[in-house]
């Protein structure tokens, strides 16, 4: 398989596959220089190479922009059995830090929210279903949009997640209570098939009925509770939670991020320990 067909297969999308390839061929160029390969590439030769493009003139944007690439460039080696190990996984551009969440709920205030819902009149059971998908599986609204009927096991508490190009498939644990309204759910959805919460009227509509839905229920909660902003705000404050309790990579794993640096972002440090997180981990000055 080439680096192009293994960018396919993880369903990019040909702006992204052009990019890459584009970015793969330079270092790839490179490395010949060096009389390398991408298979005996280290850690140090992407140091090398990062400074090297600092050295050309290229911002730390762009530089950041390269490593990304590079990244999944050692990942596409790994699954050819080239090499086991991603050199780029652990090499960061200082300076280039992604924006810390923000406007965080606690884990009281949304099972709160949660409680207060469900305590509502006139709110349809899928809407309940979604908040409860937010509140304690930390799904992106477009997770939501796209789950089946046949990724809900029951008998074993559990949903299974698909994958994207964005984010790693998962397994994710079902609270009781949710097992509870899915049976109930489905029982008054007999012949439920396909897409899990799309409203029966319009099937041919079903996502963007979802997501109509999802923005109703958010201005619902608004009226609860006024911190309340969106979807993703809820996803940010249920990831925070759950690193006060859980290994960074069993919540990198539950929240599907492809990378854990996407999960450490999460992580909730004071203005001095995110300076020494940075100094710690960013060796590109």
């Amino acid at each position: 398989m080439t680096f192009e067909q293994y960018l396919v297969s993880k369903r990019y999308s040909r702006v992204t596959i052009s990019r890459y390839l584009a970015g793969a061929e330079i270092f790839t160029g490179w490395l010949q220089e060096e009389q390398l390969t991408g298979d005996q590439a280290t850690y140090n030769e992407v140091v090398a190479f990062m400074r090297h493009l600092q050295e050309k003139g290229k911002s730390k944007k762009t530089v950041h922009g390269q490593l990304n690439i590079l990244r999944h460039y050692f990942n596409y080696l790994i699954s050819e059995s080239r090499r086991q190990d991603n050199p780029a996984a652990g090499v960061y551009v200082r300076g280039i830090v992604r924006k810390l969440p923000n406007n965080l709920l606690s884990m009281d205030e949304l099972e709160e929210l949660h409680r207060r819902y469900e305590l509502q009149l006139n709110v349809d059971p899928a809407k309940k279903i979604m908040l409860g998908l937010l509140i304690y599986q930390g799904l992106q609204t477009e997770e939501i949009t796209r789950l089946e009927a046949a990724h809900i096991h029951l008998k074993d508490g559990k949903i299974f997640i698909k994958g994207s190009p964005h984010s790693n498939e998962r397994w994710l644990p079902l609270q009781a209570h949710q097992v509870v309204e899915v049976q109930q759910y489905l029982a008054a959805n007999r012949f439920k098939e396909g897409i899990f919460l799309s409203h029966p009227v319009r099937a041919d509509a079903s996502d963007r009925n979802i997501s109509n839905r999802m923005r109703h229920m958010i201005q619902q909660l608004q009226k609860l509770n006024p911190k309340i902003i969106n979807a993703n705000q809820i996803r940010n404050s249920v990831i925070t939670g759950w690193l006060q309790r859980y290994h960074l990579r069993q919540v990198q794993y539950m929240a599907g991020h492809k990378y854990v640096s996407s999960t450490q972002r999460y992580q909730v440090l004071s203005t001095d320990d995110w300076q020494g997180e940075l100094e710690k981990h960013h060796p590109m000055g």
